[in-house]
């Protein structure tokens, strides 16, 4: 039911018992000075006022949520706020004063992000021994992390991002051993922490842009990174734009590790050991010429990708017929998926069904269910995307065409999404190609449908995605993967190859611009599960 409800001063005087508040952006309540003294939940986005009513009694609040609010400072005297867990101002550009939680020494999650006045953060923040995230994200004014910090011994996530004047960090963070998630990313730290590695159970570390790593670096010198080797649990490493000539050895022995993001960087080539990752990204780098030959490691099932957005010297050397051919080889009846882009303006003559256009559907054989030989699903397309200012998508949405004594009902099997950030546009073709094996397929939950019931019809289709995107599709094709294909690509590959340079000339002529290359890699939408408390939930790169 949709409810339109007009709030006063009067109104919320009647509210004595009310327990669950949630108000979405409303502006026009400058004038209440009331709030339920037995409120366990407030969530208030916008929430118009400098300040919470005077006389407002907050010791039952459970949790307090005024993402986006004009408040400057929640209040001045210490209040009792024992029940006290999650405590969000995210967006609440005018706080000048973060609040005293001596209070409040329950207090589970904390979330200060894009307060951008804030200057420090009080001390009290070492006494909750119960806090398990602390998100400063793009407090650009922020100065310092207090040093009481260390005390907060169950903390799991630190997010300093954005926070462009931090230029030290306590050495008592090594203190924090059950720290699972570290972000510094952007901060004007003067030296790597040297502590890093003593942090055993880290499993996602950020130095994105870091100051620390890219200050005076050259080709001649070292690796400014601390050492890593201590990080066993590291699973998720960023090291964009951090001005790295060559990745560090270190990286090679983190054996947990699944996503590593090499963007922006200028090495000119990357070991094998690094080829057994869930998630590889190495957008503009630009000095890449060579990738390593695929080993099989292991029969882990999952998602193995590889993004090279604007490695035109790379596609001068590798087309993505040799890529997939190479995939397909080592893990084509693995039960892996994976997907890769590249720059390149056609799609190679091996997909066997091709379109101008957004979407292109097939007919099933009815045999292919029963035949051993069919390993799977590629498909592929050709984009770009011409506008930087906003978040973007490509999402590619599969959808089988099932029969049965209703007629046909159409279901989506699978959907990948895709996210452009700000400021990182593709301006030039690439292709992007997307294998879904066979295996896969029968782990999926619409098992019952794909084995019990004809699909005679297979649909593909790069749509709009959540976000209001730009990104044009300009053909698409697919093809359905038999074993036999290998050898075919053997032969395809070999007359491909002669019209590679060509190609890659075209390619080239239209990047000759630096100015119309960002510097940013194409990547997977993740979610923090402490972060956005009060978010509803993000596509998942599989449903």
């Amino acid at each position: 039911m949709n409810k339109t409800l007009i709030l006063s001063a009067d109104a919320f005087l009647k509210m004595k018992r009310l327990r669950l508040l949630k108000v979405l952006c409303c502006s026009n309540c400058y004038d209440f000075t009331y709030l339920s003294n037995e409120l366990r939940l407030l969530k208030w986005t916008g929430y118009p006022l400098k300040s919470l009513p005077s006389n407002f009694q907050p010791e039952n609040l459970v949790a307090l949520l005024l993402s986006y609010s004009n408040i400057e400072q929640l209040w001045k005297e210490k209040i009792p706020l024992y029940k006290l867990k999650v405590l969000n101002l995210k967006g609440s550009e005018n706080l000048i004063k973060a609040p005293d939680l001596t209070t409040a020494p329950n207090l589970e999650i904390l979330v200060l992000k894009g307060c951008t006045r804030l200057v420090d953060v009080h001390p009290s923040v070492g006494n909750l021994s119960s806090l398990v995230l602390l998100n400063l994200k793009d407090c650009r004014n922020l100065v310092s992390v207090p040093g009481s910090i260390g005390g907060c011994k169950s903390l799991k996530s630190l997010n300093l991002s954005g926070c462009y004047k931090v230029e030290y960090l306590p050495e008592n963070l090594q203190q924090l051993e059950f720290l699972k998630e570290l972000d510094l990313s952007k901060t004007a730290l003067r030296k790597p922490p040297s502590f890093i590695s003593q942090l055993k159970n880290l499993q996602a570390l950020s130095f994105n842009g870091s100051k620390a790593i890219q200050r005076g670096r050259t080709n001649s010198m070292p690796s400014m990174l601390p050492s890593l080797l201590g990080l066993s649990s590291l699973q998720m490493l960023d090291l964009c734009d951090c001005n790295l000539f060559n990745i560090p050895s270190d990286i090679c022995c983190l054996y947990s590790l699944k996503e590593l993001d090499l963007s922006g960087n200028n090495f000119t080539s990357i070991p094998s050991s690094l080829f057994n990752l869930v998630y590889l990204g190495l957008s503009s780098c630009k000095e890449l010429k060579s990738l390593p030959e695929l080993s099989k490691v292991h029969n882990s099932v999952g998602w193995s990708t590889f993004i090279g957005i604007h490695c035109y010297r790379l596609a001068e050397n590798i087309d993505a017929l040799t890529l997939l051919k190479k995939h397909l080889k080592v893990f084509g009846n693995s039960g892996k998926m994976f997907d890769f882009i590249l720059p390149g303006s056609e799609i190679p003559e091996w997909f066997s069904q091709q379109r101008g256009d957004s979407s292109i559907k097939i007919d099933l054989p009815l045999e292919v269910w029963n035949d051993n030989q069919w390993m799977g699903v590629a498909f592929c397309c050709i984009f770009v995307s011409d506008d930087a200012s906003r978040v973007e998508e490509l999402v590619l949405r599969a959808v089988s065409g099932l029969s049965n004594f209703k007629g046909r009902n159409p279901r989506e099997f699978m959907r990948v999404i895709w996210t452009f950030p700000p400021g990182e546009p593709v301006m030039k073709d690439h292709i992007f190609i997307s294998y879904f094996s066979r295996d896969e397929k029968y782990r999926n939950s619409w098992t019952t449908d794909w084995l019990d019931q004809e699909c005679d019809e297979l649909e593909l289709s790069f749509v709009r995605g959540f976000a209001l995107d730009s990104v044009k599709v300009k053909k698409c094709g697919v093809r359905l993967v038999y074993e036999r294909d290998l050898e075919e690509m053997e032969q395809i590959q070999e007359l491909h190859s002669s019209q590679c340079c060509e190609n890659f000339e075209d390619i080239q002529q239209h990047s000759a611009d630096d100015g119309s290359i960002g510097n940013g890699s194409l990547i997977k939408r993740k979610r923090n599960i402490y972060e956005e408390m009060d978010e509803g939930p993000q596509p998942k790169r599989i449903l």
